[in-house]
C-alpha cells in the first residue's frame, strides 16, 4: 500500500509534534542517572541539617541558594513518586510541587520510560498492577487503580496518563497522583474491544496541554474504517471527515500507539493504520510480509518501530526492527535471555517509550535489552507479574487528566 502524501503544511505546526509527512527523525533520550539519583536524596537527614557548624553568613546564603536550584531546575526532571515525596521537605516544597507551572514542567521534562501497567484480560475481575522499572524512584500510590469509580480495562497509555474503560463509561486518569475524568458518551458505538488510542504530547510552549482520544471504528457492514474524536479542550466528541477504505482487512486490535501527532493501530493483516489527529489524515503503512502478525509497534529512539522476536535455540533469541516509513530491517540481533534450556518458548515482544531497549516476555519472564550498551536486564519473573497478558508502557507524571 502507497502512503498517503499531504500536499500542504500548518506553518504554525509545534516542532516538537512533527506531521507523519515530515518523516521520522531520531532523538535519543536521557535517561538522566545523575538527577534520578538525587530523587532517592533525603533533605531532612541529619547531615544536612546541621548548619551551625560552618558561619551561619556563608551556610545559610549558600543552603539557600542551592535549594532554589534543585526547586527550579532539577525538580521537573524528576518522576511523580520523588515529586511527593519531596513535598515533605518544606511548606514552600509542597506549594511548588503543586502547582500547575511545575506541573507543566514536569511532564514535559520527566519522560523517561519508568514500568508497565498489566492485566489479565480474562475477566471483568481483573487485576491491575503496576511493574516499576526502579520502585524507589519510581511507582504508583494505588497500582490497583481503586480510586476509580468501578473495575477498568486500561486500553492506551500516553506521557503518564490512562485511557480505561468501565462497564459504560471512558475514564483517562493519572495514578500518580489519582487525578481523573470521566468523559462524556461518545455518539457512535465503539463495542468492547475498541481500536482507541490517547493522545496525549506536553508542550513547553502551552502550558494548557490538552489530550485527544480517537477511535477507529469500522462503519456499519462496510470496509471502512471512520475516526470519532475527543477533545479535553471543547469536552466532547466529534467523527472526523477522513476515512479509510484501503485496508486489506479493516479488523483492528484493540489499542494503539501515539507519537509525534500521530495514532497508529495493529490491524489483522500485514499492515498499520496511521492518523494524523491536528490535519486528520489517514494513512497505511505495510509491514514486510514475514513479519506476520508476532510483533509489537513500539517507540524506539524516538522513532516507529515494529520488533519481532523469535526463539532460536534453546535460549538464544533473534530480535530483528524494523523501521522508516517503508518499515525497513534496520537491525538483527541474537541474544541470550534466561538459563540455557532444552525446549523452545513463544515470546511475546511488549511495547516501549521513549528508549532503545526492546522489551521481550518469555512465560513469565519480562527482558530489557538495551541496544546500545548490548545489555540484558531481568525485570520481572512469573511470581511477580503471574498470568498477565497486557501490558502498557507508562511513564510517572504529574500531567493533569481533568484540564478542560
Amino acid at each position: 500500500m502507497e502512503f498517503f502524501q499531504a500536499d500542504h503544511m500548518n506553518d504554525d505546526s509545534d516542532d516538537n509534534s512533527p506531521c507523519i509527512f515530515k518523516g521520522f527523525s531520531s532523538a535519543t533520550t536521557s535517561q538522566r542517572h545523575g538527577i534520578h539519583r538525587l530523587a532517592g536524596y533525603d533533605f531532612k537527614t541529619e547531615a544536612y541539617q546541621k548548619v551551625d557548624e560552618f558561619p551561619a553568613h556563608i551556610i545559610r546564603e549558600g543552603d539557600k541558594k542551592i535549594k532554589d536550584v534543585v526547586k527550579e531546575h532539577v525538580l521537573p526532571f524528576l518522576p511523580a513518586k520523588s515529586l511527593m515525596k519531596f513535598k515533605a521537605v518544606s511548606k514552600d516544597w509542597d506549594k511548588w510541587i503543586a502547582s500547575p507551572l511545575l506541573t507543566h514542567q514536569q511532564s514535559f521534562s520527566c519522560q523517561s520510560f519508568s514500568g508497565y501497567f498489566y492485566q489479565n484480560m480474562s475477566t471483568w475481575d481483573m487485576n491491575t498492577m503496576f511493574l516499576s522499572l526502579d520502585p524507589s524512584t519510581i511507582g504508583v500510590p494505588s497500582p490497583d487503580l481503586d480510586f476509580l469509580l468501578e473495575v477498568v480495562k486500561i486500553l492506551s497509555s500516553c506521557n503518564g496518563l490512562l485511557l480505561c474503560q468501565g462497564s459504560e463509561k471512558y475514564y483517562v486518569c493519572n495514578p500518580a497522583t489519582k487525578d481523573w475524568k470521566i468523559l462524556p458518551p461518545p455518539r457512535y458505538y465503539h463495542g468492547d474491544e475498541p481500536a482507541i488510542v490517547l493522545a496525549f504530547e506536553p508542550s513547553l510552549r502551552n502550558i494548557e496541554a490538552y489530550y485527544h482520544v480517537i477511535c477507529a471504528f469500522p462503519m456499519l457492514d462496510q470496509p471502512i474504517i471512520g475516526f470519532e474524536i475527543y477533545s479535553s479542550e471543547s469536552d466532547s466528541w466529534s467523527c472526523s471527515s477522513a476515512y479509510c477504505s484501503d485496508l486489506e482487512n479493516p479488523c483492528l486490535v484493540g489499542g494503539g500507539l501515539f507519537m509525534k501527532g500521530v495514532a497508529y493501530y495493529e490491524t489483522k493483516s500485514n499492515e498499520v493504520l496511521a492518523f494524523d489527529v491536528k490535519e486528520e489524515i489517514p494513512a497505511i503503512i505495510s509491514l514486510p510480509v514475514q513479519v506476520g502478525r508476532d510483533g509489537s509497534l513500539t517507540q524506539m529512539d524516538g522513532e516507529l518501530s515494529y520488533v519481532t522476536a523469535f526463539n532460536e535455540c534453546e535460549n538464544v533469541f533473534l530480535i530483528d526492527i524494523y523501521q522508516g516509513m517503508e518499515m525497513c530491517l534496520k537491525r538483527s540481533v541474537s541474544i541470550n535471555l534466561g538459563p540455557e534450556r532444552t525446549l523452545t518458548y513463544a515470546c511475546k515482544v511488549l511495547p516501549c517509550v521513549n528508549s532503545d531497549a526492546v522489551a521481550i516476555q518469555v512465560r513469565g519472564h519480562i527482558y530489557l535489552y538495551h541496544i546500545r550498551e548490548q545489555k540484558v536486564e531481568s525485570i520481572a519473573s512469573p511470581s511477580a507479574i503471574g498470568a498477565a497478558k497486557k501490558f502498557l508502557p507508562y511513564i510517572n507524571s504529574l500531567a493533569n487528566a481533568t484540564l478542560s
